[in-house]
């Protein structure tokens, strides 16, 4: 072969290869875009798990003094929370006292759930007291509005669980029941002007005669009360 044929043979070589490292760039730059999407996609996922990762647990805000429940069960999306301490279970109303409070807003199904949690070991009188005392706790000042409104006034599940947990509870007498009631709602006067006026199936709440008919209807379907009670505690304890 003579050097002429060489040097033709040599070129035709790299102008193939250099076709060939065309096309493949060309078929390559799409893949690459498309890493890139995907890359930014996962980046901004893994931003939004930063932002709301979802923990059956108390949370603190050590710099706001303000306990949080970020769960997902209950939560679709939680304000991010940077400064963090967990508050344990067993012992966060030692632990959850001035200046530390819960989210006001937040409060009343926070407080229902850690209720519930209680129960969830067993309905007794015992438990029933605990639940109480820990509904209770939405209805005192701290967790009221800059302009000195009750938040957790039309919170209606809380007081149907304020019902059930007084209707049930054997240690207290059917004429202190309502009282009970009264103090733990810290003795809201629902028959004040209000932008909300009361429903007419929660009118129970206002007068004792009604409260009592409803404590008796539990009374009569013990049984029935109990076991609702129960899978309640049961589907969304801590």
């Amino acid at each position: 072969m003579t050097q002429h044929q060489n040097l033709s043979a040599s070129r035709r070589k790299f102008l193939n290869n250099g076709f060939k490292l065309t096309v493949l760039s060309a078929l390559l730059i799409p893949f690459q875009k498309s890493m890139a999407a995907g890359t930014n996609v996962i980046n901004d996922c893994c931003k939004k798990l930063q932002e709301f990762l979802p923990i059956d647990r108390l949370v603190l805000n050590t710099k706001t003094k303000v306990i949080h429940l970020p769960s997902g069960r209950i939560f679709s999306k939680y304000p991010t929370i940077r400064r963090q301490a967990i508050i344990g279970s067993a012992t966060w109303e030692v632990e959850v006292k001035p200046p530390y409070r819960f989210n006001k807003e937040k409060s009343g199904i926070i407080l229902e759930l850690l209720a519930l949690t209680r129960l969830a070991a067993g309905i007794n009188d015992r438990a029933l007291t605990d639940a109480y005392r820990i509904l209770s706790i939405a209805f005192r000042d701290t967790y009221k509005s800059k302009t000195g409104v009750l938040l957790n006034k039309y919170n209606f599940r809380l007081h149907h669980l304020l019902l059930q947990t007084i209707s049930l509870n054997n240690t207290y007498p059917s004429s202190d029941k309502w009282n009970r009631f009264r103090l733990a709602t810290n003795n809201i006067n629902y028959s004040l002007p209000d932008k909300n006026p009361l429903p007419g199936f929660m009118r129970w709440i206002t007068n004792k005669a009604e409260f009592d008919k409803k404590a008796g209807y539990i009374l009569q379907n013990k049984q029935t009360y109990l076991s609702r009670l129960a899978k309640r505690a049961g589907r969304f304890k801590l």
